[in-house]
């Protein structure tokens, strides 16, 4: 396997037919194994989920592989108070964002809607979100807390 590329956007790899054992393709567990073992060697952290592209040629395969970031949860909260309020109830390693913009705060959640405590949705209003909408709101609003936000808050606040 030959690394061409390896970064926090993008790993690409080159992978001989021996190396496949003649195949002219691999199965996606062994592509995703392939893509964890060149982000571990070259001291990146893993991606929880990825997007995989082969290309078969001649001799070898190309695997281009791209993180996806989930999708957000986003709430609006109009009083500081009840940010604050909600967060109280989250684990502090919860991975969020919270930012102040149009005279609210909204705090973006990056992990599984079922896995939202009922007080997230009593004190803030659920919103629609796109990880292009997360990056606009987190890039143009104040930021308040990035990524570690809850961990954060709650050390100050609750």
């Amino acid at each position: 396997m030959v690394i061409e590329t390896v970064t926090t956007q993008a790993v690409s790899l080159r992978i001989s037919r021996a190396e496949l054992g003649g195949r002219r393709s691999m199965t996606q567990e062994e592509a995703r194994e392939a893509v964890a073992r060149a982000l571990a060697d070259s001291g990146q952290p893993p991606w929880a989920r990825m997007e995989i592209s082969l290309f078969p040629a001649e001799d070898e395969l190309l695997l281009i592989a791209r993180p996806v970031s989930p999708c957000p949860c986003r709430f609006r909260f109009s009083l500081f108070a009840d940010l604050a309020a909600a967060i109280a109830y989250l684990p502090p390693e919860t991975d969020a964002d919270a930012v102040y913009i149009c005279g609210g705060y909204e705090l973006l959640l990056y992990l599984a809607e079922s896995a939202l405590p009922n007080a997230v949705y009593e004190f803030g209003e659920p919103l629609p979100c796109t990880p292009e909408l997360a990056a606009h709101l987190a890039e143009q609003g104040d930021l308040i807390a990035r990524e570690n936000a809850v961990a954060l808050l709650q050390k100050y606040f609750c």
